[in-house]
C-alpha cells in the first residue's frame, strides 16, 4: 500500500467516525479485526500490516503480523496468542542457541543476558497471507523457544524453520489501549 493510498484509507475512516458522531449514531466500539491491510496506531506510531501467519501448536493457534512502519522504516512482528499481544523486533541471531538444545525451566546465556526457557514446542504454519521479505509456506514445520530475559522480563522468542537458520525475535506485552486499528 502506498503512502497515498494509505493516506486515503485513513481519512476515509476518520471522516465515517466523524459523520458517525454527527448523526448521533452508535459508534464501534468493537476490537477491529487485524488482517492484511489494516492500518494502525501502537505507542503513537502508525502502522500498515503486510502479513499475516498462524501457527497451530497442536494445542492451539497463536497469530503472527509482519508491520511496517512508515514513520521510522522499520518492520516488526505483532504476536497475539488469545488476550496477550506482544510487539517483537527481529535481532541478530548468529549466537541464538536452536530451540532443539533448550529444556523447558532451563537458563541460557544470551547477549550478556539471562534467559529463562519458558516453553519449547513445534507448531505449523497453516495460514499465510499478504506479502513477506522471504518466502513463508503453509505447512512449514517451525521448533520455537519462548523465553524471558530474566533482568528486564521482555520476550525472547527463537524459532527454527525446518531448512532454515535460528531467527530471534525480543519485545514485551503492548499495554491495553496503546494499540488502535483503524
Amino acid at each position: 500500500m502506498s503512502l497515498f493510498e494509505r493516506g486515503k484509507k485513513i481519512l476515509k475512516v476518520k471522516r465515517e467516525k466523524r459523520r458517525e458522531e454527527r448523526e448521533g449514531g452508535k459508534t464501534d466500539t468493537r476490537q477491529k479485526e487485524l488482517k492484511e491491510g489494516s492500518i494502525g496506531i501502537i505507542d503513537g506510531l502508525d502502522f500498515t500490516v503486510l502479513g499475516r501467519l498462524v501457527y497451530d501448536w497442536g494445542g492451539g493457534r497463536w497469530e503472527e503480523f509482519y508491520l511496517e512502519f512508515p514513520d521510522t522504516e522499520e518492520h516488526k512482528w505483532l504476536s497475539k496468542e488469545g488476550t496477550v499481544v506482544e510487539l517483537l523486533d527481529e535481532i541478530e541471531s548468529t549466537d541464538a542457541p536452536d530451540p532443539h538444545e533448550l529444556k523447558e525451566g532451563g537458563v541460557f546465556e544470551f547477549q550478556g543476558e539471562d534467559v529463562k526457557v519458558n516453553e519449547v514446542g513445534r507448531a505449523r504454519f497453516v495460514t499465510v497471507e499478504g506479502s513477506f521479505p522471504w518466502d513463508v509456506v503453509v505447512g512449514t514445520e517451525v521448533l520455537y523457544a519462548d523465553c524471558e530475559i530474566t533482568r528486564t522480563g521482555e520476550t525472547l522468542s527463537l524459532e527454527k524453520p525446518a531448512g532454515a537458520r535460528v531467527e530471534a525475535y525480543i519485545g514485551s506485552e503492548v499495554a491495553k489501549g496503546s494499540l488502535e486499528i483503524l
